[in-house]
């Protein structure tokens, strides 16, 4: 059986059920998000060594709150917020240690170096990191999957043309930044 779409009739079945302590229904929301929570995370931190873990984090958080969610419909954009709050609080505590140790760099592990990626990628990635959190993450979310405008205003609470707005704002961003760096 082919997992059920996100904000489907399916998916609001698992999360009820979830709530009453269904254990494969949990499991089923996991499965469901985990690529683009992993996505995301990575998107917000940077950081492949922890995203694993900051997942698996946010997924324990979803599990213990869920009795408490009490829209089911609002589900997603209540796990990305958990999400972006466990991001911040991961970088927080990164720029904590930071201060104390030298930080592990990925050359003094040739193993744990990631894939390379083309110029063009590591151009709009280091691009992406420059931008303002809000627009960062607003693209990231409408880049992960082919979301509807609709979609991506509930996900970020605001109406569809403010998303429409702040989208636009944000790879003109994109783009100015990019220019930069090609000059």
């Amino acid at each position: 059986m082919r997992d059920p779409e996100p904000s489907s009739p399916q998916t609001t079945a698992l999360i009820l059920r979830g709530r009453c302590g269904d254990r494969r229904a949990l499991e089923q929301l996991i499965s469901l998000y985990q690529s683009r929570m992993t996505g995301f995370v990575f998107a917000k931190t940077n950081d492949r060594g922890h995203c694993e873990d900051l997942c698996q984090s946010i997924f324990v958080k979803m599990v213990l709150g869920l009795p408490r969610l009490r829209d089911a419909e609002r589900f997603e954009a209540w796990l990305f917020r958990i999400a972006q709050n466990a991001c911040r609080d991961h970088l927080r505590e990164r720029a904590g240690w930071r201060r104390l140790f030298v930080p592990w760099e990925p050359a003094f592990d040739a193993a744990a170096e990631p894939p390379p990626l083309s110029d063009r990628e590591e151009a709009v990635a280091r691009g992406m990191e420059r931008m303002p959190d809000q627009q960062r993450n607003l693209l990231k979310l409408s880049l992960d999957e082919a979301r509807s405008y609709e979609e991506l205003a509930r996900l970020v609470n605001a109406s569809v043309p403010a998303v429409k707005s702040r989208l636009h704002r944000a790879r003109e961003n994109l783009k100015a930044i990019l220019a930069g760096d090609m000059k």
